[in-house]
C-alpha cells in the first residue's frame, strides 16, 4: 500500500513538470514584448528599471553586473528634448511672424480702402509672406515700364508703412502671354524685369533700405489664370510686393 501511494504521489509529481517549462516560455514572451514596447518608445529611464528588474527577477549573470552606458540614454533623452525646443521656438517664431504680417496687411488694407483701390490693389498672406498685388494700370500703360504720375502718390503712401518694417522686400514683375518686340522691351523679360526694378528704385527713393529690397521679372511665365481673353490677361500684367517670412531666408555669411 505504502509503495503504491509513494509511487502514485512520484507520477504525479513528474506530469506537472512541463508547467515549469510552460511558465518559463510565457515569461520569456512577456518579456521579449515588453522590450520592444521600451524600444520602441526610447524612454532610457524606463529602459534602466526594466533590465533592472529582469536582472533581479530572473537572475540573469547572477554575481554580474550588466554596464548601462549613462552616456548613451543620456544624449538620445537630450536630442529629443533639443528637437521639442526647436519645434517649440519655431512655432512662437511663426506666430510672431503671423501677428506681424496681419498687422502690416491691416494697415495697408486700411490705406488701400481710405483711395477706393479695393479693386486694383490686393494684400494675401500666403506660405512665403505677404503679397500687395498691384494690376499693371495702376503702376504703367500698356507695354511701358515708366511709372504714371499718380501711381507715385500712391506707392509714396505705401513705403511710409513699408520702411517701419525690416522685413526683406521681393518686388516681382509679369506681363500676360501677349509678345512685345520693341527697341526698348525685345520681349517681355525685359518688360517685367523694368517695372519691378523701377518700382524698387522709387521705393529706395522714399527711404526704404537697399538691402531689404529686391527685383525680378517673370515675364510671361508665372500667370494667375489661363490667358483665354483680355479680362484674364489684365489680371496677370501685375506686380507683387512680397515682404518675406524671415524664417525662410537662408542665413548667408556677411
Amino acid at each position: 500500500m505504502s509503495r503504491y501511494t509513494r509511487r502514485t504521489e512520484e507520477e504525479s509529481e513528474n506530469t506537472h513538470h512541463w508547467l515549469l517549462t510552460y511558465s518559463d516560455v510565457v515569461t520569456l514572451c512577456l518579456t521579449f514584448f515588453v522590450l520592444l514596447y521600451s524600444f520602441s518608445t526610447l524612454d532610457a529611464y524606463k529602459w534602466k528599471s526594466l533590465i533592472s528588474s529582469l536582472r533581479g527577477a530572473l537572475g540573469v549573470l547572477d554575481g554580474g553586473n550588466i554596464p548601462l552606458d549613462d552616456s548613451v540614454f543620456g544624449n538620445a533623452n537630450l536630442v529629443e528634448e533639443k528637437e521639442i525646443v526647436t519645434q517649440e521656438e519655431n512655432f512662437k517664431k511663426y506666430q510672431e511672424e503671423m501677428r506681424k504680417l496681419q498687422k502690416i496687411q491691416q494697415d495697408l488694407m486700411n490705406f488701400i480702402s481710405s483711395h477706393d483701390l479695393e479693386s486694383r490693389i490686393s494684400t494675401s498672406i500666403e506660405e512665403r509672406g505677404l503679397v500687395i498685388r498691384f494690376q499693371d494700370s495702376v503702376l504703367f500703360s500698356k507695354g511701358s515700364a515708366d511709372l504714371y504720375p499718380e501711381s507715385r502718390t500712391i506707392l509714396l503712401g505705401l513705403a511710409e508703412i513699408l520702411k517701419e518694417i525690416n522685413s526683406p522686400i521681393r518686388i516681382e514683375g509679369h506681363t500676360d502671354d501677349l509678345p512685345i518686340n520693341t527697341p526698348r522691351y525685345p520681349s517681355n523679360w525685359e518688360l517685367s524685369t523694368a517695372r519691378a526694378v523701377n518700382v524698387l528704385r522709387y521705393l529706395i527713393e522714399q527711404g526704404i533700405s537697399e538691402k531689404l529690397l529686391s527685383a525680378v521679372g517673370y515675364g510671361e511665365f508665372h500667370p494667375l489664370v489661363p490667358n483665354t481673353d483680355e479680362e484674364n490677361r489684365s489680371k496677370n500684367r501685375r506686380v507683387d510686393l512680397v515682404i518675406i517670412r524671415e524664417s525662410l531666408l537662408v542665413n548667408e555669411p556677411q
